[in-house]
């Protein structure tokens, strides 16, 4: 419906880490024309106003908005209020309108401001049930079958982060492999951490 409108819609996708977020986000910049894919966490507001001002995107695509510093993403408040992009710098001061929509990721909306929030038409996506990680995992390890089901298991029990099964698959050739993965370390939040020694 976004796509369809005749005007500019903002939306922003919010869950958890491992939700395909990113993936939507490629998938649109491949097939939108006049799109520019920008990653929050090495854009800045320069670099990107800089863009917008050659290039006047008709999509702007932001993943991770929420690891933008906050001064970068000030920039948006009037581009998507009224179309307006403005920079002052060195005494000298340019302005131009643009009918952008701006579809964004954030896995921790907490880290927007409030009128930035506002300006978006957010969508929450769920977390997993455990069948669709199972069934996420098999495509992800098709290569892997004897040790899929296994790492999947392990995985849900432990970070429930899909990233974490594709870190173990790459490692593990047998069952074996999976269970000294298993029980020399633990998945916590999309990391492998040593137990034995405490390091990272």
């Amino acid at each position: 419906m976004a796509l369809e409108s005749g005007s500019a819609i903002h939306i922003l996708l919010v869950g958890p880490p491992a939700s395909a977020k990113t993936m939507f986000l490629t998938s649109l910049m491949r097939h939108l024309e006049n799109s520019y894919f920008a990653d929050g966490s090495s854009s800045s507001k320069a670099g990107m106003i800089d863009y917008m001002f050659a290039n006047s995107p008709r999509y702007l695509l932001i993943d991770e908005i929420d690891k933008m510093a906050r001064k970068d993403q000030a920039f948006l408040l009037n581009l998507m209020e009224t179309g307006i992009v403005s920079e002052t710098k060195y005494g000298k001061t340019r302005d131009t309108k643009m009918e952008t929509s701006v579809f964004a990721t954030s896995n921790d909306i907490r880290n927007l401001s409030g009128p930035l929030q506002s300006r978006f038409f957010i969508v929450e996506l769920e977390p997993y049930t455990h069948e669709q990680f199972y069934q996420i995992t098999m495509r992800l390890l098709y290569g892997h079958a004897n040790v899929a089901p296994l790492i999947a298991d392990a995985v849900w029990n432990k970070s429930r982060d899909i990233r974490d099964c594709v870190k173990i698959g790459k490692m593990a050739k047998n069952i074996s492999d999976v269970e000294f993965i298993i029980d020399n370390f633990f998945v916590k939040s999309g990391e492998l951490y040593w137990i034995n020694e405490g390091v990272k």
